[in-house]
């Protein structure tokens, strides 16, 4: 039995420590396990056997970060997805504005281009924030079959969401990922982006 091995029962058991230089070790030699087929003090804590149990599925599951083509693949997939969102709250707008105040149809050419990029970084706000803090995954990953996930493999909250989301609003974000391993959006929000097998 190796040292792998060994931590499934170390991580669930009641004895376990945590030794900045040795990982996780048994309290009760300060030593790692060195048992071969099973330990004769371990006593299972069934808080921790369930914790060990559900990080070993999400490993599981998200090992493999997702490369670069892919998360173009997610942009461009998204980017549509927003421009449609737009289009149709658009032509809303421009219906409730034909009916209540036709007049206003024709002063809005003048201002129309800061009112479409405001509009456009709010909807790319409130798109990001709303379905990456429900599920975790945009219309581009859901397509992709990839997730965002927090440092610990877990969905990220909305308040994680709406930092990731406003990070991508951020001038040259996009181009981000041409110089580094991870985008900035990643970066500052301490998240990533992984396969779901």
């Amino acid at each position: 039995m190796d040292r792998q091995e060994r931590l499934k029962f170390c991580k669930a058991c009641t004895h376990q420590k945590f030794d900045t230089h040795k990982g996780i070790i048994c309290s009760l030699t300060n030593n790692p396990a060195e048992f071969e087929v099973a330990c004769t003090t371990y006593n299972e804590d069934p808080e921790l056997k369930h914790k060990a149990d559900m990080d070993a599925i999400r490993n599981q599951l998200y090992v493999q970060e997702v490369d670069k083509g892919k998360r173009f693949v997610n942009h461009i997939i998204d980017t549509i997805f927003i421009m449609l969102l737009y289009i149709f709250f658009a032509m809303i707008y421009g219906v409730y504005l034909g009916i209540t105040n036709p007049q206003a149809i024709d002063t809005l050419d003048e201002s129309a281009s800061i009112i479409e990029n405001i509009t456009i970084l709010l909807l790319t706000v409130f798109y990001y924030t709303l379905i990456e803090g429900l599920t975790g995954r945009s219309i581009g990953k859901l397509i992709t079959k990839t997730k965002v996930v927090d440092e610990n493999g877990y969905k990220p909250d909305f308040g994680t969401a709406f930092i990731r989301s406003l990070c991508r609003i951020v001038p040259f974000d996009a181009l981000s990922f041409l110089f580094s391993d991870k985008g900035w959006h990643d970066a500052w929000s301490k998240t990533r982006v992984v396969s779901i097998k």
